[in-house]
């Protein structure tokens, strides 16, 4: 009874809050403001004297951020433009956080000085109550002050340790191994959480049993509300792929002064960054995931460990991508165990609060459940897209999916044998929802294969006659796709809801990997059974148990000696069912059959995503498989091709996010967070960002941005153009053949032949290094085929060493390292062949002698026969009719447009800073008309040669550029 009796402050508080003077809670007048920070120096800037490009960026991203506005930044390319945006941010970060301590201060000395003043008043329990009125009145503003103090004090005691730990370089420990296994012994996953259960109840979705494996992959409730308590203020740095994000990390390690004082972390996936072995060797991305989540007792997940590691690639430059290489390097060495027992990905995972730099990919950021399964929050951080002229291109790929029909038919054995296995034990909800889930991959499956009937089929026969073109792909609006489908009646949504509650997409793959395993088990068992039967004959016990045998049970139909239940079709369930023939034709492997489930769960997904936003810009695009192979009773390569993508046409709706409560459901209890809207400030920036309008009326206007919450800032190149750059647009080739390389005329033999004697002329003048980019990899393939079959290749080989950019990206560094020393440590040089768009067009520099000429070959247009892209020029032409420019299309100028930005940032790979120089050639007629020529950089008209000299004169030409660039620039 005491303790009620003496709860004075309880009885005060309450007291308080009864008053009129605390019910009108205002901030207090005399209360100090946030001082926003204001600087216009910049000492840590890795190179002595920035440009002044670099300095006027500086200043005004800075002055962007401090006034939490969001910014379109045009800087080209070779300027340093990623080096100045992470500069000026990352300043901005560390003199926000001292204004934040400092405005902390100022706080709480306010309350004190107010307190001391009130303690001469008579009545003490009214000055009390005006104290806890006044705090009351702060404790909102204060709260998140102090919390972010408590975090920013973690992180620079992680930074202060982190000098002191060399984990991945130190020798491991003798007893680590067992000190390992001990500690995984105790880990509540290791224990046999399926006592008592039999191994098939493990995947029914009504246990729990999966659910409590997968916890400690997802964060408690609890865990997530603490996390978010104990964030720092982040700047997150997207770009388009790693290698761009490792030249960032490059570009940081030479800023000393900012390096060691802000925690970093790049975020990865689990396929770049898993270290156990057994697990990414599997090498598909769903694989990789589906083994991950199935570990209960990896030995890279004992906590101390990735808490080590965590705190280790916090406070160090070092990335997670590069930590995973060393570990993975010390397998099949003479070091027996790796520096570390630690697992990259869920140190970064644990770590991701504290950072205070994110460097990232673009889809981490814009797809919410990446972003929710890594833990990344956009709240009041600071987003940077770098490379930004991509990002619409980039959210409509991440938005978009397919799936094939061998995936179709792969997941539907799955879900078949699930079902048929578990039939007299299914909740009747599940039943449902996995019948529906049957009817979906059949009506997909009979879209391929031309099986619709009845009022289906006169609607799949006028989208046809409205898609007649070239191509074998059709055109389908979501409403009519369903509708030819028959699956109109079907609420998508409440199938992804089924499939990710409780992880029974897991489940099901799970009891696919299992019941697949048991039966090559059983296979070899019957077989050698079968060989003994044959040569000793039947036992008696055999005799009389075959007799007693009761009649086939759906369970027991699944035995690989008899015809699989999940290949027998109900007559009574739907017209939309495959032939038998057609499902027989299928391999039964189980076992596999997983990733088939997850990659229709994405395409689902997908819909239900599109269907949610409120506008109808979603298009499926169905491939139907070859008429000829539908009569086959093998699956052919033809089969194999049909597919159904699945692409939007509006990809700026997606940053600013879809309002739903029923997607809330569909993302593991996630909302899908609004990227502009939920961030402080949202950077583009790129080195050809014009029109500003796209990006204005796509991004941020529709997220309720008006023009002066929106900076925009453009600035020249740091070279002297008309003495570094010398670019030439010749309309005819030395032989007189027009550089005609359009669509239908880009194949002739002659034209290929006299672009092969061109690049052997320009090569014998050139020093170092000449890169050559093509259109696309198909027509790189035709002109490479065609040098080949000729002396050209030969000729051009003895002239410079050839490389081609391979398709592959993981070729993509070996071939760029044989290059780079052929082309900068011999006499002869070394000649690349590239395509525009790939790899190497965009975030790889072609510094100094990598690249003393740059030949673009053609016009990059995007190829307006194919389905998609004639869909889209379609709805952007009905939806933006009043936006004709010109005369032209909008259709038409977003052609353009998209074809310039590439040819623009391939000429930008050959100068990447202030004393580079380059010549370049952009081999297509189309280039002599002005229309084209406006859309090319300022500082790249001024140096364009009007007109080109012919051979002889053009030899003089470049001979005289590169003797006076090299002199000067020494």
């Amino acid at each position: 009874m005491g303790d009620f009796e003496d709860d004075i402050d309880d009885a005060q508080l309450i007291a308080c809050l009864e008053s009129n003077e605390v019910s009108m809670l205002t901030r207090p007048n005399s209360a100090p403001v946030f001082i926003a920070p204001k600087r216009t120096d910049f000492p840590g800037f890795p190179y002595p004297t920035p440009y002044p490009q670099q300095i006027d960026l500086m200043r005004f991203f800075y002055a962007s951020l401090a006034s939490s506005k969001c910014s379109i930044i045009e800087s080209p390319t070779g300027t340093g433009k990623s080096t100045t945006l992470l500069a000026s941010s990352l300043y901005w970060l560390l003199d926000h956080n001292q204004a934040v301590e400092n405005h902390l201060s100022n706080l709480r000395n306010f309350l004190l000085r107010e307190a001391s003043q009130s303690t001469d008043e008579p009545d003490w329990i009214a000055a009390h109550s005006r104290r806890r009125a006044q705090r009351l009145q702060l404790n909102k503003e204060m709260e998140p002050l102090e919390a972010s103090q408590k975090a920013r004090t973690k992180a620079s005691d992680i930074i202060k340790r982190a000098n002191e730990v060399k984990i991945l370089t130190e020798k491991p420990n003798p007893r680590h191994t067992k000190s390992v296994r001990e500690r995984i012994s105790l880990l509540p996953e290791a224990a046999d959480m399926h006592l008592g259960k039999s191994a098939d109840d493990l995947f029914l979705p009504e246990t729990e049993v999966l659910s409590a494996r997968h916890a400690s992959d997802q964060l408690s409730p609890n865990i997530d509300e603490n996390m978010e308590d104990c964030r720092v203020l982040q700047v997150i740095y997207c770009s388009r792929t790693h290698s761009q994000l490792a030249q960032v990390v490059g570009e940081l390690m030479k800023m000393k002064d900012l390096s060691d004082k802000v925690t970093v972390v790049t975020l990865a996936s689990r396929q770049m960054l898993c270290v156990n072995k057994a697990v990414y060797s599997l090498k598909n991305q769903a694989l990789v995931r589906e083994a991950c989540l199935d570990l209960t007792c990896c030995k890279f997940r004992a906590k101390d460990d990735v808490d080590a590691l965590s705190d280790y690639l916090l406070g160090t430059p070092l990335s997670a991508v590069e930590a995973a290489s060393v570990i993975r390097g010390s397998e099949g060495t003479a070091i027996e165990e790796p520096p570390v027992h630690a697992c990259p990905y869920y140190a970064n995972k644990k770590g991701l609060p504290l950072a205070q730099l994110v460097l990232t990919p673009y889809q981490t950021v814009v797809v919410p459940g990446i972003r929710d399964a890594t833990g990344l929050s956009l709240r009041n951080n600071v987003i940077i897209f770098d490379e930004a002229h991509n990002l619409l291109e980039a959210v409509a790929a991440s938005f978009s999916a397919a799936i094939s029909y061998t995936e179709l038919l792969s997941a539907g054995r799955l879900i078949s044998a699930f079902s048929d296995y578990y039939r007299s034990r299914l909740s009747a909800i599940s039943v449902l929802r996995l019948r529906q889930l049957n009817l979906v991959i059949m009506g997909c499956a009979n879209l391929l294969d031309g099986k619709s009937k009845g009022l289906r089929a006169q609607v799949r026969q006028r989208v046809e006659t409205e898609n007649q073109n070239s191509s074998d792909e059709v055109v389908y609006t979501v409403p009519d796709w369903l509708f030819v489908s028959g699956i109109d009646h079907i609420n998508l949504s409440y199938l992804v809801e089924y499939l990710q509650k409780d992880r029974c997409v897991h489940k099901i793959a799970g009891f696919g990997k299992w019941f697949g395993g048991r039966n090559k088990k059983d296979v070899k068992k019957g077989t050698k059974a079968e060989e003994n039967k044959s040569e000793f004959g039947l036992s008696l016990s055999d005799c009389l148990q075959k007799l007693k045998r009761p009649p086939t049970s759906s369970v027991q139909s699944l035995n690989a000696t008899e015809q699989p239940a999940y290949k027998r079709l109900k007559s009574n369930e739907t017209d939309n069912v495959p032939s038998s023939a057609t499902l027989k034709g299928a391999s039964p492997d189980l076992e596999s059959s997983g990733p088939s489930l997850f990659a229709l769960l994405s395409f689902l997904e997908a819909l239900v995503k599109n269907d949610l936003g409120g506008d109808d810009d979603g298009r499926l695009i169905v491939k139907p498989t070859s008429p000829a192979s539908q009569h086959q009773k093998q699956t052919s390569a033809d089969q194999m091709a049909g597919c159904i993508r699945f692409i939007i046409l509006n990809p700026g709706r997606y940053l600013y996010g879809l309002d739903s409560p029923i997607f809330y459901s569909l993302t593991w209890h996630f909302s899908l967070l609004d990227v502009v809207k939920e961030a402080r400030s949202v950077v583009l920036a790129g080195g050809t960002m014009k029109p500003f309008e796209e990006f204005t009326d796509q991004v941020f206007r529709p997220a309720g941005k008006s023009e002066s919450d929106v900076t925009l800032f453009s600035c020249g190149h740091v070279i002297d153009a008309k003495r570094q750059l010398a670019i030439y647009a010749p309309s005819f080739s030395p032989g007189g053949v027009p550089w005609d390389f359009t669509f239908k005329n880009r194949n002739n033999s002659r034209l290929i032949h006299e672009c092969g004697e061109f690049l052997i002329e320009v090569c014998k003048v050139v020093p170092g290094g000449v890169a050559v980019f093509f259109p696309s990899f198909d027509y790189l393939s035709a002109v490479w085929t065609h040098w080949n079959s000729t002396d050209l290749f030969s000729r051009l080989q003895m002239t410079k060493k050839v490389f081609k950019e391979p398709r592959s990206a993981t070729a993509l560094g070996q071939v760029m390292q044989a290059y780079a020393a052929a082309a900068t440590s011999s006499r002869q040089g070394a000649c690349i062949v590239c395509v525009i768009g790939g790899k190497l067009s965009e975030g790889i520099n072609f510094n100094d002698s990598l690249a003393r000429c740059v030949v673009v070959v053609g016009l990059p247009y995007p190829n307006i026969h194919s389905a998609a892209m004639r869909e889209k020029l379609r709805f952007m032409n009905e939806r933006f009719a009043k936006c004709q420019k010109d005369g032209r299309t909008v259709g038409q100028v977003f052609c353009e447009a998209m074809c310039m930005r590439a040819v623009n940032q391939t000429i930008g790979r050959a100068i990447r800073h202030a004393r580079d120089y380059a010549a370049v050639f952009l081999l297509d007629q189309r280039f002599a008309r002005r229309q084209l020529r406006d859309q090319l950089p300022t500082w790249a008209q001024d140096a364009i040669t009007n007109p080109t000299p012919r051979l002889d004169q053009l030899r003089i030409h470049l001979e005289h550029f590169f003797q006076r660039n090299a002199s000067s620039s020494r």
